[in-house]
């Protein structure tokens, strides 16, 4: 279900025309060309255009203390100017590390258009963000779908794309089909694991064949296909391996535990295979690596859960959100990290946070009535 089908209910709209204008303020009071920008006015602009500035509020906010008060915005403005040149900063800095510390990238370049050079492998590309990239990828590449679930029939149109039927929880199964793949189309220069499942149970509500199951599909089989694919990639000295993870990687939330396990394992491996192509593999420094965490999204791993999160006024957006941003990171040749919303990635830093504020900002105690959780009620269950 995607909210984004029917007319949106009267709390959405408020939801947003509440959230529009905070999130801008949040955004201005951390960007230095508009915190920056006032300073300079306030503080080095000619005194006509400062006072023609200032002149709006001096019959109310400026009435009284103006000068101290004027003197006190400028020590704010000095403040977030600073934070906000530091944010941009490590912003430049962690971008240039993921991306190998290099503005652009070493190896073999990539041959993506009309003459299909570049083969594209994509776990999950039945439904949701598969399903989505397939499509795009299909105009620029050659696509090899693996999923276990049957394949649309709008897909299987595609002109050089293809589809084999596998559970990625097999993996001599899996092994013995990526030997298949290579001889009939060889070596992907492009492996994106997207394929995924969700339970939304609690430990002790989940059996171990259930929590086993959803590991080897959302962690083992990334493990399985960077060993049958990445040799290759060295040789052919270019490869981008693409994590569809989750900012459920930063999070441990009670009736997802086993969900944020493996997508921190995910996130790990991602940063891992990156070290490793980085200073043990001859070539490694052409592979491109990029895990990607989208937030709320409608997916299969959502089914059942849709209309309770509606009523929490959580609308999720649709998979396109995330697809377009992998397919552009692909064609570009770029390494990184997604955070889907971009607004999300402030949350992936919860983990450096006090133990007490984890615990207020998560809801674990003083929580709000009526809070959505995965697994509390028969409501806000997995299918």
């Amino acid at each position: 279900m995607s909210s984004h089908t029917a007319s949106k209910p009267p709390s959405q709209w408020i939801s947003k025309a509440i959230g529009l204008p905070l999130g801008a303020f949040k955004h201005a009071s951390t960007e230095p060309l508009v915190t920056g920008g006032l300073l300079y006015i306030l503080t080095r602009a000619p005194p006509h255009i400062r006072d023609h500035l200032l002149r709006p509020f001096h019959n109310n906010l400026l009435s009284k203390n103006g000068v101290a008060r004027i003197a006190s915005l400028i020590t704010i403005l000095k403040f977030l100017t600073t934070i906000g040149v530091l944010i941009r900063i490590n912003r430049g800095l962690n971008r240039l590390a993921l991306n190998n510390w290099r503005f652009g990238r070493l190896g073999a370049p990539f041959l993506f258009g009309d003459t299909k050079t570049e083969l594209v492998l994509i776990t999950g590309g039945s439904s949701g963000f598969g399903y989505e990239m397939v499509k795009g990828f299909s105009k620029t590449s050659r696509v090899v779908v693996l999923d276990i679930s049957l394949f649309p029939n709008e897909l299987a149109r595609l002109p050089d794309v293809h589809f084999y039927r596998c559970d990625v929880t097999d993996t001599p199964a899996v092994e013995s089909l990526c030997a298949e793949i290579k001889k009939a189309h060889g070596n992907p220069s492009v492996l994106i694991n997207n394929a995924g499942i969700g339970i939304g149970k609690t430990v002790l509500e989940t059996s171990n064949e259930e929590c086993e199951t959803l590991f080897k599909i959302n962690l083992i089989s990334h493990f399985v296909l960077i060993r049958q694919f990445l040799p290759g990639m060295l040789q052919m000295k270019k490869g981008h391996i693409v994590t569809i993870a989750s900012m459920a990687s930063f999070f441990a939330a009670p009736g997802l535990l086993d969900y944020c396990c493996s997508k921190v394992g995910a996130l790990y491996l991602s940063d891992g295979i990156r070290a490793e192509c980085l200073s043990r593999y001859p070539g490694g420094e052409g592979i491109c690596t990029t895990s990607v965490h989208p937030s709320w999204h409608s997916t299969g791993i959502l089914k059942g859960a849709e209309k309770t999160l509606n009523e929490q006024g959580i609308f999720p957006d649709p998979p396109s959100k995330v697809s377009d941003l992998v397919i552009e990171q692909v064609l570009k040749a770029r390494s990184g990290r997604i955070h889907v919303p971009l607004s999300e990635e402030g949350k992936a830093g919860i983990r450096n946070w006090p133990v007490w504020a984890q615990d207020l900002s998560m809801g674990h105690v003083f929580a709000r009535k009526g809070r959505f959780e995965f697994g509390r009620d028969e409501k806000s269950m997995l299918q």
